[in-house]
Parts: C-alpha cells; structure tokens; sequence
C-alpha cells in the first residue's frame, strides 16, 4: 500500500447466519476508523491522506462464522474475495487501494485481526478491473481498542514487521519493544505491567526507524554517524523538521538507533521523556526480535524507565552514546565508536 499521498480504502461489514443484528455499520465504522486514520496520517507528519468509503450495509457471508479461518493464506483469502464479492454490485473498487472487512461483533470465532498482503497481485482480489493486494479483517481482539489494532495491521499492508516475539508467553512476548511503538504491544500497558491499564498514550508514536522506512522522516532528517563525534542534536519525535533519528551502524545489516521522545502526542502520558535507545537488524524476521529497545528498565518489558537522561550513557556492539546536555526539548549527543 502507497505510504504517502491519497490512499483510498474499502470498508466492509460481514455479518453471518448465526452472528447478525445488533450495532449498525455506521456505528461499527465510527468506534474503528476515524481514530485509526488520525493516528496514521499524525505519524506520517500527514504525508499521507488516507480516504476510507464505508459501503453502509452488512453483507451476508454465505457460510456461519465457525466456517472461516484465517489459519492459512488461502482461507483468507477466501473470506476476503467472498466480501468483495458480496459488496461489488453497490460499490466501485476501480479506485480502491486497500479493503477492511469489519466482522459482527458476535463473530466470536474471530479472535484475531490480520493484515492480508499476499506476496504477488495473482493471489490479490480483482474486482471493477482492479486487483487488490491490501487488507485487513478486523476481529473481535482487543475490545475497545480497535482503531489501534486496525492501525498496526494497516502498518503491515504498508510494509512493517512485528515487533512482539511470535510464539512465547507474556510477558517476554514483548520484552523487544515494549510499550514503544505501535508494531509491537498495540496499546502500551502503564507500568510496563502485563496487567497495568492499558493506554495508547502512553507510548505508542510509531518509531522513527519505521517512520524513516515509509518515508515519512527524510535522509536529510537522519543523522548517520560512522565515527566518533560529538554535539549531535536531535529534536522530539513529534517534531516535523530538524533531526529526528540518530543511526549509528555497526555493520551492513545493523544499526543504532537513538530517538527523542517527549510527553506530546501519542506519547502525552509518558511519566518522562528522553531519548530511547534500540538495535536494528535487517536480517531478522517479523515477529523475531528485529528491534529491540536498549538499557535497563523497571517492569515487565520497556517503558519509560528505560529512557536515557542528561550525562547518562549507554554502549551497544562497542558504541557509546551519551547525551551531553539538553537545551529545551532538544537533546546533545555524543558517539563513541570502537
């Protein structure tokens, strides 16, 4: 899916014969996508304009909602065809770059949401002579937390990795990132506790390494250092100029990444803010760590307290980053390589 300019996106409502009546689409709509759409388009500094068109009625699966699996491509893919189908005779998808199909809420069976992004157009979905390769269907996880599960599965159709570990139990499914970054936990936990509250503003700006992959934060935004300097500047993340990212690489697939993070946006309820630390490596699949957030902290998985401060310092692979002074909301950073 295109990550800057205007985006337009298919909204769907299936229903089934054992799981209809109850809210209408528009309500459906409303509690999913405007708070998805603010949230995409804030992190991308509005680069991108995403244009959803609800078709406002429940298009009836032709099978009960047990039937259906997201287990496997082709089972997804199955559903979504059979939805766009259902949909084609009163909607026009010539235009359309994405499809959300938004399950009845008493589709129990569907316990989780994923991103459908199949890997060649052949297995996309073609409908008013156009083929789809975008989508995401929307379960009943996360209750009350929709927009935010829709807006990491788009992040997925937009070309983004997990950033929690697939396949371990909480709380070390999520000690790579923690409450950073909307790839990872979807909605930060205070305390970094698996069972403090749950709050998107308490962590949850997309990180800069992934802003920078979309396009969304510029080279010319991005200090590389490749040697030992000093008084390097980087302004808070929710900043849309000046220097947003510092990378430092340690080898052609590896890199570290030092962030500002402010009490402001998505970030507005963190207790404190400072520059979080974390390695990237390429080479790493979805869901295996590709990320991780660097330095001690207290809880279950990475929070706040993790942040470095004013003369603190930190080393990874043999590089040391210390921040050297602050002036505002701007930090200075000093490099140290092997």
């Amino acid at each position: 899916m295109p990550s800057k300019g205007s985006v337009h996106v298919a909204v769907l409502f299936a229903d089934f014969p054992n799981a209809n009546a109850g809210w209408s689409t528009e309500t459906m709509f409303s509690r999913s996508i405007p708070e998805a759409k603010k949230y995409l388009e804030k992190m991308s500094y509005y680069t991108l304009d995403l244009q959803f068109k609800p078709l406002n009625k429940w298009l009836r699966m032709s099978g009960i909602h047990e039937s259906y699996s997201f287990l496997s491509f082709d089972e997804h893919l199955r559903f979504m065809r059979e939805a766009v189908t259902l949909a084609d005779p009163d909607f026009d998808f010539s235009e359309i770059d994405s499809v959300i199909v938004i399950a009845h809420e008493k589709a129990d069976s569907f316990s989780w949401s994923p991103a459908f992004t199949p890997a060649d157009s052949y297995f996309g979905i073609s409908a008013d002579g156009n083929v789809i390769t975008n989508g995401v269907t929307r379960g009943i996880d996360w209750t009350g937390f929709s927009p935010y599960v829709i807006a990491h599965e788009m992040g997925h159709t937009l070309g983004l990795a997990d950033l929690y570990e697939i396949g371990v139990p909480s709380p070390q499914q999520h000690a790579n990132v923690g409450n950073f970054g909307i790839m990872g936990l979807i909605v930060p936990h205070a305390g970094a506790s698996r069972y403090g509250s749950m709050d998107p503003l308490n962590g949850n700006e997309m990180l800069a390494w992934h802003r920078w992959q979309l396009g969304w934060i510029e080279d010319s935004e991005v200090f590389c250092s490749t040697s030992s300097l000093s008084s390097i500047e980087v302004v808070p993340l929710t900043e849309n100029a000046g220097t947003r990212m510092l990378v430092v690489p340690v080898d052609s697939s590896r890199v570290i990444v030092a962030e500002n993070r402010i009490s402001e946006g998505y970030d507005r309820n963190l207790p404190i803010g400072g520059i979080l630390v974390y390695s990237v490596d390429t080479r790493i699949d979805t869901g295996r760590g590709s990320i991780k957030v660097q330095g001690d902290y207290v809880g279950d998985w990475p929070n706040s307290s993790v942040f470095l401060q004013l003369g603190e310092q930190i080393t990874v692979e043999g590089h040391e980053i210390s921040i050297t002074s602050k002036v505002g909301l701007n930090y200075f950073m000093e490099v140290s390589t092997p």
